[in-house]
């Protein structure tokens, strides 16, 4: 009887501005039990040295490695292959953007039957991929996410594989947060995942050939959101790998921004509102009026408690972007809001 052949594995991190962390999560990846058959960095127009500082580290661990320009059209079968593929953007194309010429040449491959999508700012358990790979297995799901802990509270789950979104308020709730490890590991209650959270995902190729990659229309936030719907309404199901476990270098509470901090913020309150809008316009319209207007108002009222009133100029911005862009099809964003981005 012939020996069943593993399955293929390619593992995508997006990088920007961030090597330190994406060399963490890639030394991480190389200590697993099982290491993914090919790791690609994607880097995101980064403007600190990435590119000089992952290629020599990733030459210090690979005999060879690849570089590619991106995004481009597509990638040849043959010719590019590395255990180590390092993908730079000229510019930051934002999570979908970034991530998307990676799938690309995953997919080109023809020989992936994984892919598993992370944050620069994980850190991967030793027998994470393992345990996706039994679970991927022993289940018919599309999407896997993992147990997502807290890097500095590892005993502390941030989130048990995904979310559940309401669209009436426009508010997720990460799975099981807040709870210990243990408990969680232990859990029997198993609520529906509305969608797998994107700082680890692990899909299956077949995935985004059927439903296509991340779509950009998103330039922060929602991406997964969107995509796990889209792989929902193909009838593929979203399930937990509890046994997987990876940290989350994600800071547990924000406290007052300083200066620094606050063009950041105008940035990423402005494409979480415009992506909310964006999200909801596509997949909930029954509820839109009210959901626009719920989070609207909800927004200005936390807005004012903590007296954050800089943060009103994005709010409105994403507002009348999303109608005279969005719905009128005129145009998507504020350019002036996007070219500082993460």
């Amino acid at each position: 009887m012939m020996k069943k052949t593993e399955s293929l594995v390619c593992a995508i991190v997006l990088n920007w501005n961030g090597w330190q962390d994406t060399c963490e999560c890639l030394a991480s990846l190389l200590g697993s039990q099982r290491v993914p058959d090919t790791i690609v960095v994607v880097d995101n127009g980064s403007e600190d040295n990435s590119i000089a500082q992952i290629t020599a580290w990733a030459e210090s661990h690979f005999p060879f490695i690849v570089h590619l320009d991106g995004p481009v059209g597509g990638f040849n079968k043959r010719g590019d292959s590395s255990p180590f593929v390092l993908i730079q953007n000229r510019c930051n194309l934002g999570y979908a953007g970034g991530n998307n010429p990676a799938i690309t040449w995953a997919l080109a491959r023809d020989s992936y039957e994984f892919i598993w999508i992370l944050n620069n700012d994980t850190l991967v358990q030793g027998e994470s991929l393992k345990r996706l790979l039994d679970c991927a297995g022993n289940n018919d799901a599309g999407i896997f996410g993992t147990t997502v802990v807290f890097a500095k509270q590892p005993h502390l789950v941030q989130c048990a594989g995904g979310c559940r979104y309401n669209s009436l308020t426009t508010i997720f709730t990460p799975l099981k947060a807040g709870i210990s490890l243990t408990e969680a590991l232990q859990a029997t209650d198993m609520k529906e995942i509305d969608y797998i959270y994107g700082a680890s995902m692990f899909v299956r190729s077949d995935i985004f050939e059927e439903c296509g990659l991340f779509s950009e229309d998103y330039f922060l936030f929602y991406e997964e959101m969107d995509f796990c719907k889209r792989a929902q309404q193909k009838g593929y199901n979203l399930h937990w790998c509890r046994e997987a476990v990876v940290a989350h270098k994600v800071s547990q509470s924000v406290g007052r921004p300083d200066e620094t901090d606050r063009q950041q913020l105008i940035f990423a309150n402005y494409h979480e509102n415009l992506s909310t809008l964006i999200f909801t316009w596509r997949f909930h319209k029954i509820c839109f009026p009210f959901s626009i207007c719920f989070r609207f108002f909800g927004k200005l009222a936390v807005i004012g408690r903590k007296g954050d009133w800089y943060l009103v100029r994005p709010l409105l911005a994403a507002y009348w972007d999303f109608i005279i862009g969005v719905m009128s099809g005129k145009g998507r964003r504020n350019m002036a809001l996007t070219q500082k981005t993460k």
